[in-house]
């Protein structure tokens, strides 16, 4: 129960923020213009500003990359889920801006946000180091490739028109992955930030996951779910039940257990990453597709996240 308990107190809040910014579109406290220019400078400022801190202070920590076999193995997990939805999700689905979101919504977990307090939460401190490795890793890895589906189901561009040359400017131009890459190199040069600077940088940065929620909510349409309903409960399913079922199985048997399996459970069963939705209104896909995953999947991961926590605890795998 405590493990429920905690799951709803990380969700919660995230539901507060939605809600407010929905309530704050229906009372006409902001416009339609506002949110537009505010999901632009959370997705050019704010959020590439969050993952050059995490990043830089994760490899400012001096991490141990020794654990090649827990490495290897999220990062083969995140590919394979990615290969598969590129085949299955274009059979199955007509629309072209709603692949790219479907895509990056079953794929892509809030892993930066809601992993590490979740694994601390089981295992204290000692999970700080293999999740703190990890994002260092991941994080830039789906950014990758959500830019290269995100462009690829463009409505904003024709098939025709998108080549290797195109996929690598629009990645080196993405403004998520300048910031991985220079948060690595800071972190790898251990460069220091003076208190007069990193404080603002510091309160700067945690503004892009409140501001991404508040202009999640006020782009949310309930209207627009019942012409979505089954798409999107599919893709949720996916990301909460089918993608980390598969993967604990598969990992169990090959031999993860207690911090690891904990930090793998964290990275493959956490609810739909809120930078989906900012990516794909920037990008040209399905936006308010992209928001309903993120919006449902948030509100199942209380429960969803608690049977796995439960049965694996009880079967002795944590």
């Amino acid at each position: 129960m405590s493990d429920f308990i905690f799951s709803l107190n990380v969700v919660f809040p995230l539901f507060l923020l939605i809600a407010a910014g929905y309530a704050a579109r229906e009372f006409r406290f902001v416009k339609e213009s506002f949110l537009t220019e505010a999901n632009k400078f959370v997705f050019r400022f704010l959020l590439p500003l969050m993952l050059f801190r995490n990043i830089h202070a994760a490899l400012f920590m001096d991490l141990d990359f020794s654990n090649i076999r827990l490495i290897f193995s999220a990062l083969f997990g995140v590919l394979i889920t990615i290969v598969i939805l590129l085949i299955i999700v274009p059979l199955s689905v007509k629309r072209k801006a709603a692949r790219g979101s479907l895509i990056q919504g079953i794929y892509r977990s809030n892993f930066l946000i809601y992993g590490l307090p979740l694994a601390v939460s089981m295992y204290g401190d000692a999970a700080i180091i293999p999740i703190s490795m990890l994002m260092g890793i991941i994080v830039p890895v789906y950014n990758v490739a959500a830019i290269i589906i995100l462009t690829v189901f463009s409505e904003k561009k024709s098939i025709s028109s998108i080549s290797f040359l195109q996929i690598t400017k629009d990645i080196l131009q993405n403004p998520l992955i300048l910031a991985c890459i220079a948060g690595g190199i800071a972190g790898g040069f251990n460069l220091r930030f003076p208190a007069i600077i990193d404080k603002p940088l510091h309160d700067l940065a945690t503004m892009a996951t409140p501001m991404a929620l508040l202009i999640m909510g006020g782009e949310f349409r309930f209207r627009k779910l019942k012409s979505n309903f089954m798409m999107v409960m599919l893709a949720s399913a996916g990301r909460l039940v089918f993608v980390p079922l598969i993967a604990m199985i598969v990992f169990i048997r090959m031999g993860f257990r207690e911090i690891e399996l904990a930090v793998l459970l964290c990275l493959f069963a956490t609810p739909t990453a809120v930078v989906s939705f900012i990516m794909a209104d920037n990008m040209g896909c399905d936006a308010e597709i992209a928001a309903q995953i993120v919006v449902l999947t948030t509100a199942l991961s209380a429960v969803t996240i608690f049977l796995f926590i439960f049965v694996l605890k009880t079967l002795n795998y944590l």
